[in-house]
């Protein structure tokens, strides 16, 4: 009865992980003005470097958390950088003098909140807290 409870649990609890990981799809998400824009894999690589500062007619502004798994993922998965060798790219960047450093807050819930108010700013965050925002890519 022990083993089957315990059985029971893990497996309760692996499916629960399970469906969280399944809802949780890495996305760059965008301020409600970017509506009915999209990027493709080039886009986005060219957004997050700096390489394109603007989206439709409005100028990018890249927020980013300063960690979040989600945002790494997305990162390795699209740029090729962690979220620290992403911010170090823009460091030498925005010392040099080819672009305007991304905005850093503490967490993907704040990125999320600075994006719906800014215009053009765009972040890396769960689809799943996009809400009103744009996904311009996942």
């Amino acid at each position: 009865m022990k083993h089957s409870f315990f059985s029971r649990f893990l497996l309760s609890c692996a499916a629960f992980g399970l469906a969280a990981s399944l809802h949780a799809v890495p996305a760059l998400i965008g301020n409600a003005g970017l509506n009915g824009q999209s990027l493709d894999a080039d886009g986005i690589k060219a957004v997050l470097l700096g390489k394109k500062i603007t989206v439709g007619d409005a100028r990018v502004v890249i927020v980013i958390a300063k960690e979040s798994a989600t945002q790494d993922a997305f990162l390795q998965s699209h740029v090729g950088m962690t979220t620290s060798q992403f911010q170090n790219h823009w460091r030498r960047l925005f010392m040099t003098g080819g672009g305007s450093a991304p905005k850093i807050v503490e967490t993907e819930a704040e990125a999320c909140k600075l994006v719906a108010e800014t215009a053009g700013a765009v972040t890396v965050a769960d689809s799943a807290s996009a809400g009103s925002l744009v996904i311009l890519a996942k």
